[in-house]
């Protein structure tokens, strides 16, 4: 009798602790399924606020795109404006259509350009200038904007489409705003600022 209670006791105890043990799994799972609700839900606040950052984004260009057309639509196109975008299409083209073999040639086509402070930014005294990395480009579309002209300057937004890939990988299509300011006794581009690419062609129509 003595020996079936010791049994039955050793029985009850390692239900005890395989319940103990399951209960402890159990809340351990819990617990790393609240962690990864909370992950989670940081995450998705990030992703929202990169999205709202990049629609702010969209709006502002799409207005700045708008008071450049409103500008242009009310007036004839003078000579400094259309030297203006007849440099900035052969800019464009100069610096988005290339390929590995060609891509060094950048450097004396665009030379008569734009001002000799910005040949200096894009086309340093070091060897790399030649180096493409395997990529290839091709310009689709470029569209210009102008705004009035302030002394010598000339102000004006380039929507640039083109497409690019690197070695024999798919072509990838991307659109650029850039604002552009124009020395319109030399005729040539003073200076060149990326306003962002994150947006499509068809956002700005």
């Amino acid at each position: 009798m003595k020996g079936k209670t010791i049994v039955g006791l050793t029985v009850l105890g390692l239900v005890f602790v395989v319940s103990l043990g399951g209960n402890i799994y159990q809340h351990s799972q819990n617990n790393q399924a609240k962690q990864q609700i909370s992950n989670i839900k940081k995450q998705n606040k990030q992703v929202k606020k990169k999205l709202s950052k990049v629609k702010q984004q969209k709006e502002l260009l799409a207005g700045q795109i708008n008071s450049y057309k409103t500008y242009q639509n009310n007036k004839g196109k003078s000579e400094s404006e259309t030297n203006f975008n007849t440099v900035t299409n052969k800019f464009f083209n100069v610096m988005n259509n290339f390929e590995p073999k060609s891509y060094g040639n950048r450097k004396k086509a665009v030379k008569d350009l734009i001002s000799t402070d910005l040949y200096k930014q894009y086309f340093s005294d070091k060897d790399t200038y030649g180096d493409s990395n395997s990529v290839s480009s091709k310009l689709d579309k470029v569209n210009i904007y102008t705004q009035s002209k302030q002394g010598q300057s000339m102000k004006g937004l380039a929507v640039v489409t083109f497409e690019s890939k690197s070695g024999d990988n798919d072509w990838q299509k991307s659109t650029v705003l850039y604002q552009l300011t124009f020395d319109t006794t030399t005729n040539r581009i003073t200076d060149v600022q990326n306003l962002g690419n994150s947006f499509k062609a068809s956002d700005l129509d």
